[in-house]
């Protein structure tokens, strides 16, 4: 009987149009992103005569040691970070900014990290591991969102393939936060969509754990909450009702995750906002978020620097920023303020490092995309030059060049 359980579920699961193209789209692009990978570590570089000129490539693709190849590979940045994290926990000091400290990054992926490692006895594979997982549940929810906010099959289609391809979605493949971070997001919104209050509550909290962007899902849920049931402005008799549905008292769950990242810091550095304060040892400061763009347009040919690959970082951002005007101009009040406050509120740092990552895991700016993809020409655009720049920073990354590890 549970057998039979266990393979009709089996069969819904697999027969369900989002898996389905999910699958399809993570298969396609993981082994992409593995292969660069994998022989890009192989390549080095042999000097073959007296001068410094004369150089070529030695690539071999026998026996390939994969697991120390990836070990190798992925041991780079925040990584290291992270996995520090998972392996010995917090600094447990009195605050200070003198040097760079793991305060900045929050507590959800290396807590799941450490449990993952538990279980396999090894941590650099278990990460990649469960950054895959996450990413192709992720890419489920995303698909599942889509539909759920009004947008068809095809436009769903095309925005998740856009959203795996993206120049910096190797990041999904590596044991970070953006994999965990689309899950969670995705799973909120998609689950508030469909009047799961508690359930949306509940993973937004596990959200703003893992993200302090994650808060942001609050004033989004706010939204939907009144468009679900507020009913007009000007009905109070509709508004009375709204708030004393028990609904509500789901969206105090969303900040659960942060503030418990908040007391746990004060316990052990005296200092709450540690999380934030420290980022001032990586030069992240606050500021009027327009300024960091400003500030890539006054020299616009400077493409990149050590650690920022700026007109890819600048075109991320610019890019959320577009898509979430057009989300409000289609009146997806919900999905364009949860995706504008997410883009300003890292352009806020004042610093274009990384930013594309940020973006990256905004699905909403993939949807407004998938629309754009109707016309053949715009589609073979966009899949074009992302599969391009996706390809040569994945290459760059395995090649452990600093601006791709930003």
């Amino acid at each position: 009987m549970a057998q039979t359980k266990v393979n009709k579920a089996l069969q819904r699961f697999t027969s369900d149009s989002s898996v389905r193209r999910a699958f399809f789209v993570f298969t396609l692009t993981r082994v992409l992103v593995l292969a660069i990978l994998l022989i890009g570590a192989q390549m080095s570089r042999v000097v073959t005569g007296d001068g410094p000129s004369l150089r070529d490539m030695s690539l071999s693709l026998g026996k390939i040691p994969v697991g120390r190849i990836l070990r190798n590979t992925i041991s780079v940045a925040d990584i290291n970070w992270y996995q520090g994290i998972a392996s010995s926990g917090y600094e447990k000091i009195p605050f200070n900014a003198d040097v760079s400290h793991n305060w900045a990054f929050f507590p959800l992926f290396p807590l799941l990290w450490r449990l993952a490692a538990y279980l396999t006895g090894e941590y650099p594979i278990s990460g990649l591991l469960l950054s895959h997982i996450f990413f192709f549940f992720g890419l489920i929810f995303v698909h599942k969102a889509a539909l759920a906010f009004g947008f068809d099959n095809r436009i769903a289609d095309r925005g998740l393939f856009y959203l795996a391809v993206f120049p910096t979605s190797y990041f999904y493949s590596l044991p970070l936060t953006e994999s965990l971070f689309l899950f969670l997001t995705a799973c909120c919104l998609y689950s508030a969509k469909r009047g799961r209050w508690w359930t949306a509550g509940v993973i937004g909290g596990l959200a703003s754990g893992t993200r302090v962007t994650g808060i942001l899902l609050l004033p989004a849920l706010a939204v939907l909450y009144w468009e679900s049931y507020g009913g007009e402005w000007r009905s109070k008799q509709v508004w009375r009702s709204a708030v004393s549905r028990r609904e509500v008292l789901s969206l105090l769950l969303v900040p659960v995750g942060l503030v418990s990242f908040m007391v746990y810091l004060y316990a052990i550095t005296g200092n709450p906002l540690a999380f934030k304060d420290i980022l001032t040892t990586w030069g992240r400061g606050t500021g009027i978020f327009a300024v960091t763009l400003l500030g890539y347009l006054r020299n616009p040919w400077l493409i990149a620097v050590p650690w920022d690959f700026r007109i890819v970082n600048f075109t991320g951002a610019a890019l959320a920023l577009v898509c979430g005007a057009w989300l409000l101009k289609w009146r997806q009040w919900t999905l364009a303020v949860y995706t504008l406050l997410c883009v300003t509120a890292a352009l806020s740092s004042m610093v274009l490092q990384s930013q594309a990552r940020y973006a990256m895991v905004l699905f909403p700016m993939f949807l407004v995309l998938g629309k754009a993809g109707e016309r053949p020409r715009t589609d073979e655009t966009i899949r074009t030059i992302s599969i391009a720049l996706f390809c040569l920073m994945t290459a760059l990354f395995a090649a452990h060049f600093s601006m791709a590890m930003a």
